[in-house]
């Protein structure tokens, strides 16, 4: 019959030999290699995270500006404006008066700019006397 003490020194040679050290070493570098994967996940999906964050405040960013936008381009005010500066429309009894930017060409300057070399002498002289174009 098999004692006690038989068993428990059966244990301790198992667990002294050789084959429980490589099982124990082998089931180690498992849970080790696993556990650095795991880390390694995480950290693509945490930096995954913080640049969708980021483009999550841009856009938003963005969406705010465009509602700004959108919320000025029905008010009466803006269309007024559009409509005097892009169409040239005035109100009842107003009278439009155009300024000249300084930094704009004047007339005579300005045909001095066009390009002549394409143009035969007769053209050109009809040019500078009549002021055609």
């Amino acid at each position: 019959m098999i004692t006690q003490r038989d068993n428990a020194s059966w244990w301790r040679r198992l667990l002294r030999s050789r084959l429980m050290l490589s099982v124990n070493l082998l089931l180690i570098g498992f849970v080790g290699w696993s556990l650095a994967r795991e880390v390694t996940q995480g950290n693509e999906v945490s930096a995954d995270l913080s640049n969708l964050k980021k483009q999550i405040a841009g856009l938003e960013t963005q969406n705010n500006g465009y509602a700004d936008t959108i919320s000025k381009l029905g008010t009466p005010g803006f269309v007024e404006r559009e409509a005097r500066t892009k169409l040239g429309y005035q109100m009842p009894g107003e009278q439009v008066l155009m300024l000249q930017d300084a930094a704009a060409p004047a007339d005579a300057s300005a045909t001095s700019l066009v390009d002549d070399s394409s143009l035969s002498n007769p053209q050109k002289w009809w040019r500078y006397f009549f002021n055609s174009k």
